[in-house]
């Protein structure tokens, strides 16, 4: 049989282009497909097998679980967080998950006198140097934004003065109310610490609403006795991995999800790189803005898409977690290790050494962003170390092992903290937790307690559990 040479031509591009397509096994059929093996993604599909959903995948892009956890490896067996770690009061939903994998818990380290580096000045003690007045003035305002945040409902979008509060940010409210120079110091160090943003930035609503889930100001500034009161032992990465390891096959790694198809009448079919499930439900247990890497068919509602989208663009500080190691904590008793700063390239130190006190870790917040000259790896390493012997001395620079977490080059996930700007909680905050059709939405985002912290993720994954086993039996 003769072929022309365009039909020659054209069948060489075909079979081309069929080998640069990715290899799709045959699809395979389950009841629920879990989009995201962090806190939410695992505890959602926990709580369905435990309440008889057993036919259940969880897909996670990455080659590990946990998410926005996870446990970097320092000398002697020892490990350091690199990710979420701390609990406290009142964060039940993870005290009980914890309790139930048989993780047990530890108190912080805050015995000796805290560092502040505030407004250019270096201070040690249980409060930054400070007038009676510039106290007063933070006290003041910090009163006045629990009492705002405390009224709020737990869908704050649906509060009277919703759009009035979500237009503003928080720096201009503290303009508006003649707010002392140390209180913006404060203010700007609270949120450079909790919510990787800057007050001139953050909605003054979304504002309110973490203040909200977390029951005000206090449980999350409070180190002893607040929401960074207790440690993991083996680390926080330890209770998704455990939960992995009871959903044992369920739990496919190095999965992204391509495209999720949801047509009436027919099953929700869930692609990846190299295979396909039909299901009759998907929970998506990602940051919103992570979503976006997601295509589905048909198109997300407008507000849905309006929120990932809007998350996506966000300005926010992008956060590198690092530890610095020590032969032994050198800074206990006069210093408890913790550094509190609202300007300087270290936003946050605190002592993160093992129960025992066998070593000495450091561990550190900063953003590049605001500190070029400690964007580089090496530079950064030695940078670091002599910020860190500015605030406790020569003996700082006696350095075992550095480690760290840089989550702006994290691939799967666009930062570790979200911040959320103007206009968009008022707008479009209703859709963070309702379904689109078949799909339903967990992660800490959308917790209506303990939002942006771990006990928010598990809260969100026993909610959406929920939804789901209800809507399969319906």
């Amino acid at each position: 049989m003769s072929v022309s040479r365009k039909e020659f031509l054209q069948m060489g591009a075909a079979a081309a282009a069929s080998l640069a397509l990715p290899r799709v096994a045959r699809a395979q059929s389950v009841d629920v497909v879990v989009i995201g093996a962090g806190l939410a993604g695992l505890t959602a599909a926990r709580t369905l097998v435990e309440r008889g959903v057993d036919s259940v995948v969880v897909l996670e892009a990455r080659g590990r679980v946990g998410g926005r956890t996870v446990n970097l490896d320092l000398p002697g067996g020892h490990i350091v967080e690199g990710g979420g770690e701390w609990i406290g009061p009142g964060q039940d939903d993870i005290a009980a998950l914890a309790a139930e994998l048989g993780v047990g818990t530890f108190p912080s380290w805050y015995a000796g006198d805290t560092t502040y580096d505030i407004g250019g000045v270096v201070s040690t003690g249980f409060l930054p140097d400070l007038h009676p007045k510039e106290g007063a003035d933070f006290l003041r305002l910090a009163a006045r934004l629990d009492r705002m945040a405390k009224a709020l409902p737990i869908t704050p979008w649906t509060a009277p003065q919703a759009a009035e509060l979500d237009a503003r940010t928080l720096g201009g409210w503290l303009m508006e109310h003649s707010a002392s120079g140390f209180t913006h110091d404060v203010f700007r160090l609270i949120t450079r610490a909790i919510v990787a943003g800057y007050p001139e930035r953050i909605s003054l609503l979304w504002f309110l609403w973490y203040l909200r889930s977390a029951g005000g100001l206090l449980p999350l500034i409070l180190n002893d006795g607040g929401a960074q009161d207790l440690r993991f032992d083996g680390g926080s990465q330890r209770i998704s991995t455990l939960m992995a390891e009871q959903l044992g096959e369920r739990v496919r790694l190095g999965a992204p999800v391509r495209e999720v198809v949801d047509r009436p009448g027919e099953p929700v079919l869930v692609t990846t790189r190299d295979a396909e499930f039909r299901c009759g439900r998907v929970v998506v247990a990602m940051m919103p803005a992570d979503a976006t890497r997601i295509r589905f068919s048909p198109e997300l509602p407008e507000s849905r898409e309006a929120l990932n989208a809007g998350w996506a663009r966000l300005t926010r500080l992008p956060i590198v977690k690092l530890s610095v190691a020590y032969a032994t904590p050198f800074w206990r008793p006069r210093l408890n290790g913790a550094m509190q700063s609202d300007r300087a390239p270290l936003q946050l130190v605190f002592d993160n050494s093992p129960e025992d006190g066998s070593i000495g870790v450091l561990s550190c917040f900063m953003s590049v962003a605001e500190a070029p000259a400690f964007a580089a790896r090496a530079e950064r390493e030695r940078l670091v170390v002599e910020e860190l012997a500015r605030y406790f001395g020569p003996s700082a620079r006696e350095v075992v092992a550095y480690v760290e977490k840089d989550w702006a080059t994290d691939p799967w996930s666009t930062g570790c903290i979200t911040p959320l700007g103007p206009g968009l909680l008022s707008r479009h905050g209703r859709a963070l937790r309702e379904p689109t059709g078949r799909v339903h939405w967990a992660g800490t985002e959308t917790a209506e307690r303990w939002c942006g912290f771990m006990d928010g993720a598990v809260g969100s994954g026993r909610r959406v559990a929920a939804e789901v086993q209800a809507a399969l039996k319906g």
